[in-house]
């Protein structure tokens, strides 16, 4: 009986074992012979340049301080898994629209030379269906 219980299990194991082996991608996935859309860089950003980007619909970071001396650049990156399209619009304390990006779509990139616009806390968001997504740049010196 015990032998036999054993036998059982190594059957359904091996039985696990093809099956698992066996799984992959389906013919019409191969077929299509896609890459994937999001990749990840180990390379450091430009000089001067500040890095935000877009993943699954939040800004990493969000929050970003800048010494406009320094890294006077932000440029946004649509790294999302999701095909979505973000526009990234800003407002000053005061309430301008210092800027506001076109469409982005999954690739695409947005950049703002901050040196050129007050020292400010600027609040820029991009809205996905009836959620506003929020980010801020400080560019205010050390206080």
């Amino acid at each position: 009986m015990r032998r036999a219980i054993w036998i059982m299990v190594l059957a359904v194991a091996l039985a696990l074992t093809a099956v698992a082996c066996g799984s992959g991608p389906s013919d019409e996935v191969l077929a299509a012979d896609r890459r994937a859309r999001v990749t990840t860089t180990t390379e450091p950003p430009p000089e001067g340049v500040v890095i935000v980007s877009i993943v699954d619909g939040a800004f990493r970071p969000s929050n970003v301080k800048i010494d406009v001396t320094v890294t006077p650049v932000v440029e946004w990156r649509h790294e999302d898994s999701v095909e979505r399209e973000y526009v990234i619009e800003a407002r000053a304390r005061d309430g301008e629209v210092p800027f506001i990006s076109e469409t982005l779509k999954q690739g695409d990139t947005f950049q703002v030379d901050f040196s050129e616009l007050e020292l400010d806390i600027y609040r820029y968001g991009a809205t996905i269906g009836l959620t506003r997504v929020p980010g801020t740049i400080d560019t205010r010196p050390e206080q």
